[in-house]
Formats: C-alpha cells, structure tokens, sequence
C-alpha cells in the first residue's frame, strides 16, 4: 500500500467519524411551540412568605405524547419565579401572589414555558366596614388573607419556544 492509498482511508475514516456528532442528534425529538404541558408545584408559596425575586421548583407532571408516538416522560425538573407578592393588610386588604413558570429541564436542554398563575386573597371589606360601623376606628384593624399556593398544585402551561430535547434522557429521581 502506498503512501496515497493510507491518505485516502485515513481522510474517508475521518468523514466518517464526523459524521458521528449528527447521529447523536437524530435521538432528539422536537418539542414544538405551543405544545400543552402540565406543570407541578414543588414548593409551597405564599405571599406571607414569599417576594418578588423568589425561585421554586417545579416538575413536568404528566407524560407527553407527541404526534409521531414519541413519549417524553414525566418528572423532568425546572424552575419558576415569583414576579410580584404583597402581604395581607389592614381594613381588609387581600394578600397577592403573582408567579411565572420559566422552564423544565429534559438532559442538557431547557424547555422554555408559558404560564403565569396569578391569585389574590380574600378582602374583607365589607366585614371591615361592618367593623367599623359597630366599633368605630377599631374596625380598620380587620386584615384580609394570604393567598397560597400548595405544593404538588397543578397547573397548564405551553411549551414558549421549540426545543430539541432527548426524550432517552431519563428524569431525576422523584422529590420526597
């Protein structure tokens, strides 16, 4: 064998060989854009507790069977943050929670999401009011309530953007 014939397998093996970087990405499935997920809450939040700033945890709680068969399982972790809070207050005013999901995590990729969840406490101004009028200015101590969100809550989301991820990827262990 000469000197040529060793250059011409030794460039076909290394064409070959880069090949390999574009198999590993034929396992992933894409993940399209508006594509429903239900999320779950691992942390309790309230806005007793909580501020504007504030991470939780989340985790994918339902399987997702996409169109061509492929099953990306359940349990995948993310992230979600809180974007406005306010304590319960005097004369009945109510406690506020606003929350943004941000992502799931499937193996090294982020599944950007699309879900705000917003609640806000009970008032209670006509009891206030009522206060008021049978004890006078002591009535406008009667604060409203805090709103809450459990953990293990579940709520609907949508997948923000396309993502390719590996649905081979196992999910972390489950949270106790």
């Amino acid at each position: 064998m000469n000197i040529f014939s060793k250059h011409m397998i030794t460039t076909a093996i290394l064409l070959s060989l880069s090949g390999l970087p574009q198999l590993a990405n034929a396992a992933t499935v894409k993940l399209t854009e508006g594509t429903p997920v239900s999320i779950r809450f691992d942390e309790k939040l309230s806005s007793a507790s909580n501020t504007e700033g504030d991470q939780f945890g989340i985790s994918l709680d339902e399987k997702i069977e996409l169109a061509d068969g492929v099953v990306i399982k359940s349990g995948y972790r993310g992230k979600g943050e809180v974007t406005a809070a306010a304590k319960k207050g005097y004369m009945g005013k109510a406690g506020e929670l606003n929350v943004r999901l941000n992502y799931i995590r499937v193996g090294d990729t982020k599944v950007y999401l699309r879900a705000s969840k917003s609640k806000e406490g009970e008032g209670a101004l006509g009891a206030t009011i009522a206060l008021t009028v049978l004890f006078g200015p002591l009535g406008l101590l009667k604060k409203g309530h805090d709103i809450e969100i459990k953990s293990g809550q579940l709520i609907s989301a949508f997948v923000d953007r396309d993502a390719d991820v590996d649905p081979s990827v196992p999910p972390p262990a489950a949270i106790d």
